[in-house]
């Protein structure tokens, strides 16, 4: 294992989305059963929350 295996700021796993997410990058809606990224959105005027990519989508760099 790297150093980059275990850094927490990469993305938690490849995992499904409940019903109604939508990807915060491109807006489509998540399927049922569709492989997505889960990992942390930062809000500007609140803590941040959790938010789920379409695999395709999800950003590339740790963090984000």
């Amino acid at each position: 294992m790297t150093a980059v295996d275990a850094d927490a700021r990469q993305w938690e796993y490849t995992t499904y989305a409940p019903a109604g997410e939508t990807c915060p990058a491109c807006g489509v809606p998540i399927k049922t059963l569709e492989s997505c990224r889960r990992g942390m959105l930062a809000r500007r005027d609140s803590s941040p929350i959790v938010a789920y990519w379409h695999t395709a989508c999800a950003p590339r760099e740790a963090g984000q």
